[in-house]
Formats: C-alpha cells, sequence, structure tokens
C-alpha cells in the first residue's frame, strides 16, 4: 500500500469527518445562508446599476470573512493537545491529513460559498429585473456571467487567504482567531505604507496618497495638479507579474503548513 497517498484510505478519513463534523458544517451552511439572506435584502432593493456595482463588496468582504472564520474551526482542534492526538494519530499519512484540512477548509469552502451566493444572486436578479424601472435602464445580469469588479489584486489576497490563514494559524497556538486577524491587518497596512514610500521616492504620487503593492495609481499630472495621469504595469505582463507572485507565494505557504502539521505529529 502506498504509505504517502492511498485514494481508499483519504476516501475513508474524508468520510469520517463528514460524519464526525456533520451538525457544525449544517450549522455553519445555516447562519452563512442567512448572512447572505440579510445583505441580499438591502442589495438588491435599489437600482440595478448601484446593485451591478456594489455586488463586489459582499461577495469579497462576507467571503473572506466567513472563510478565515471556517479555516479557524478546521484548525483549531490542532491547537489543543488532546484533540489534536485524536486527529493525528488516524491511520492516514501527514500528506492525506493536511490534504484533508486543505479539501474542507480550502476547495470546499470556495465551492459551497460560491453556490450559495450564486444562487441568492440569482433570486436577488430576478426580483430586482421584474421591478419597473426608467425606460433606458439596463438589465441587471447574474454575477456569474458578468463577473463585473474582479479586479486581479482582489484575486491574488483571495488566493493568498488560505494558505496565509492556514500557517498562522498552526503557528499561533493561543488566541489565534483574533491574533491572526489583527496580524493579517497589520501585514496588509505595513505592505501599503512601505510600497507608498517606495513609490514617492520614484515619482510624485501626490500628498496623502496611498497605493497597495501591484495596484494602479492615479497621480496628479506634473503640468496641471487638478488632472491625474493612471499609472498601472504594462500588460499582459503586469498581471503576469501579480499571478506569478501569488502563486510563488501560495505554494510557499502550503509547504510551511505541511511541515507545520509535521511538527504536530512528532
Amino acid at each position: 500500500m502506498n504509505q504517502t497517498f492511498s485514494v481508499s484510505r483519504f476516501g475513508r478519513l474524508l468520510r469520517k469527518y463528514f460524519i464526525d463534523s456533520r451538525g457544525q458544517l449544517l450549522a455553519n451552511l445555516g447562519l452563512l445562508m442567512v448572512v447572505l439572506l440579510a445583505v441580499a435584502f438591502i442589495l438588491y432593493s435599489g437600482n440595478p446599476l448601484p446593485v451591478s456595482r456594489n455586488r463586489v463588496i459582499p461577495f469579497f468582504f462576507i467571503g473572506w470573512a466567513a472563510w478565515y472564520v471556517f479555516i479557524w474551526q478546521q484548525t483549531e482542534a490542532l491547537n489543543h493537545k488532546e484533540r489534536a492526538m485524536t486527529y493525528l494519530m488516524q491511520p492516514a499519512s501527514q500528506l492525506e491529513k493536511i490534504g484533508l484540512i486543505w479539501l474542507v477548509s480550502g476547495a470546499g469552502f470556495v465551492v459551497v460559498y460560491c453556490l450559495l451566493f450564486g444562487l441568492v444572486d440569482v433570486a436577488g436578479v430576478q426580483y430586482v429585473n421584474s421591478r419597473e424601472w426608467p425606460a433606458g435602464t439596463p438589465v441587471l445580469e447574474p454575477y456569474y456571467y458578468t463577473f463585473e469588479g474582479f479586479k486581479p489584486n482582489l484575486w491574488v489576497l483571495t488566493v493568498l487567504l488560505h494558505p496565509f490563514a492556514l500557517v498562522f494559524l498552526l503557528v499561533v497556538r493561543r488566541y489565534s482567531l483574533p491574533s491572526v486577524a489583527i496580524l493579517t491587518f497589520l501585514l496588509i497596512f505595513l505592505g501599503i505604507i512601505l510600497n507608498s514610500l517606495i513609490m514617492g521616492s520614484l515619482i510624485d504620487i501626490g500628498e496623502g496618497n496611498r497605493i497597495a503593492p501591484f495596484d494602479r495609481l492615479g497621480v496628479p499630472s506634473p503640468i496641471n495638479k487638478k488632472l491625474y495621469r493612471l499609472i498601472d504595469l504594462p500588460q499582459p505582463i503586469g498581471n503576469q507579474i501579480r499571478y506569478a507572485v501569488g502563486l510563488l507565494a501560495v505554494v510557499i505557504l502550503y509547504i510551511t503548513a505541511y511541515f507545520r502539521l509535521k511538527e504536530r505529529e512528532v
């Protein structure tokens, strides 16, 4: 039998997880659905134009918050010695154990969340389009059809969220839920400040202007301060750099998480 990864052994591990965690998973699903419906009640009560522009906000911010809490739930047992021993002593390899956490808290959450948001969005779109609007008002399309407002930086942050949270939730043993959240905000804040200082030393970005790494920037024109120039990385190399850096960071973080879990087993 393959000691590194066995499909049948991983299937038994996954089945045991769903049997043991069925109650918590259903409670999480119900709570997430209630939150999405409550936000949809407010979001889809307006005109199609603001709805189309603003859908990106709840999609990402609710998703990020819910995803982070769910990752914490899946790793919390590993921060308690007795509960960690129960999980780590299961007849499975380290790769299968970290694979289970990745599948459930990563790919599994993304699929479920996108399906739930898509269903709520379709219902909201039907409601908005069924109302009477002035002539010329565009028809609202489902979010999965338009993907409006999906900036590359949002995708990079989304892809980084799971491996980053997974690593640091395994590193921080006590008060990990608030501690890692605060650490994340501090790192983002410091990254923006440092990037702004570097950009400010190269070009005039304007007083009080802040820019996130790899983001586009509007800077005042040297000829007319009331006019702004849009500075961005040249395309398509710009997006390729964004995604390459993000992918490299993801690989490093997942490898770190694997060895962190391996240390717990030892």
